[in-house]
């Protein structure tokens, strides 16, 4: 007979598959009302996993023995499907084996109840095991449940209690199958992201550890947060923090390569211009050797040309644009030469762009196309569909390089509108920019030089103050 409160029970484990997210804790809470449902003392639940079927959650109330859930593993041997244990034989056959005293019956093999009584002083009497199956009756673990107890008495189970939880246990099946669904989608996408970060990666022999090192900082912060009691994020939060810091540059795959990979101004250049500049001697030359210039101008003109060399050779590897180079490079963009109806220029438009580069390697129009990355990311991931879990993985991820202020890009975004987790992502972004070895147009600086530069940003109103406080503790 089923009683109303078994049937409350049941319908508990139906609404909370609706709205549980944490699928293992639900697997145990399906366990224990097993156990309240035929009122007995033990309980097992066991996870296949290749011909092994593994102790995933147990308990005995009588002992107070509660071990075990996903992420507490428990130290017994896994049950090898094909030896004569009762769980195993349960998973093989897909049948429910229902015995009332396990010390009188002859059909089974209860060696292994027998010496864990013999070791623990506990006394196994009757037991109920169940198979979990999938939609498609694929076995997937085993619920046994052990010594049923009725007015202080341990008792067989009931046929009744057989039914429901066999019901039961066909909940736990389709759980275990959405849970193995689950886990295989979350490998997936984890593999998917891992292959993007190495696609990256590939294009591009500067900043290949970027986004690896991001993705650490941002889960070291937050485990440093949690710690000192600064904040208490989710393991879900995190996971999403750290899942928007591997797909932040996504939208590098489609800059140019070019771009991606200038370590010096003239980088794919400097030889095309040093053998144009050999030319421009030659002619010179040509001219004096035909008497069409006369000496003195013959010597200034390849003197010009030498010093010219020189200095494009020097300013290709540097990084910083003085003033007094300047000069330099206007005279040097006035200069043009003629031979056999040849025109010949010291600097093109393109080679004036990189030369009068400030700071760095990229011009205006090669630092706007990397910048463009952002808004390739937010339309790479726009694509994605993430679900609920890393909802807001794209917002995270496609704003890592705005300020609070409204000076970063791509939109110019304010406080109001950037995240904690945004404002996280930003520091370490930058963090790793200025300490990173591999950047091909700087040098690495300093862990405190490049902490008092955050906090600078925080003065300009770039960067939340008390996050980058708290990352300057966390890096310190």
């Amino acid at each position: 007979m089923i009683l109303s409160k078994d049937i409350e029970k049941i319908l508990s484990v139906i609404t909370s598959m609706s709205r549980e997210e944490n699928y293992y804790k639900l697997m145990e809470e399906i366990l224990e009302i097993g156990m309240q449902i035929s009122n007995c003392d033990g309980g097992t639940l066991y996870l296949l996993n290749g011909d092994k079927l593994e102790f995933f959650f147990m308990i005995t109330k009588s002992m107070h023995i509660r071990d075990g859930g996903k992420d507490k593993k428990i130290d017994l041997p896994p049950v090898d499907i094909n030896s004569p244990a009762v769980a195993a034989l349960c998973a093989k056959t897909k049948k429910t084996i229902n015995v009332g005293d396990v010390y009188s019956d002859k059909k089974f093999n209860w060696s292994g109840p027998k010496k864990y009584d013999e070791l623990t002083g506990y006394h196994t009497e009757s037991v109920l095991v169940l198979p979990l199956f999938d939609k498609d009756k694929n076995v997937l673990g085993v619920m046994q449940l052990i010594n049923a107890v009725l007015f202080k008495k341990v008792v067989p189970f009931s046929y009744d209690v057989e039914k429901i939880l066999y019901s039961l246990s066909s909940l736990c099946g389709v759980l275990l199958d959405n849970i193995t669904l689950y886990d295989n989608l979350k490998e997936l996408l984890d593999s998917f992201v891992s292959g993007m970060v190495k696609a990256i990666e590939s294009r591009t022999p500067y900043n290949a550890t970027h986004t690896v090192n991001v993705a650490s900082l941002c889960g070291g912060f937050v485990d440093y947060l949690n710690a000192k009691g600064y904040d208490q994020i989710s393991k879900e939060d995190k996971d999403e923090l750290v899942m928007a810091a591997m797909l932040h540059d996504v939208g590098k795959i489609i800059v140019s390569e070019n771009t991606l990979n200038k370590a010096t101004r003239f980088e794919g250049k400097i030889d095309n211009m040093l053998l144009r500049y050999d030319l421009i001697k030659m002619g010179i030359e040509n001219n004096y050797l035909a008497k069409r210039i006369d000496e003195d101008n013959y010597k200034n003109e390849l003197d010009y040309i030498n010093k010219a060399k020189e200095f494009i050779v020097r300013l290709d590897k540097q990084t910083y644009l003085p003033d007094e180079d300047i000069e330099f490079i206007n005279s040097m963009k006035d200069k043009s030469y003629e031979f056999n109806g040849n025109k010949y220029v010291l600097l093109d438009e393109d080679e004036l762009a990189d030369a009068m580069i400030r700071r760095g390697t990229l011009t205006d129009n090669e630092r706007k196309e990397i910048e463009k990355h952002v808004v390739y990311t937010n339309e790479i991931l726009n694509e994605l569909k993430f679900g609920k879990k890393y909802s807001h993985v794209k917002e995270i991820a496609a704003a890592h390089h705005e300020y609070l202020n409204g000076t970063g890009y791509p939109n110019g975004l304010k406080a109001d509108s950037l995240s904690k987790y945004v404002r996280m992502i930003t520091i370490a972004d930058i963090y790793d920019s200025l300490v990173s070895k591999d950047r091909p147009y700087k040098k690495p600086i300093e862990n405190s030089k490049a902490l008092s530069i955050l906090k600078e940003m925080v003065n300009e109103g770039k960067l939340d103050s008390d996050l980058v406080n708290k990352f300057a503790e966390y890096k310190a």
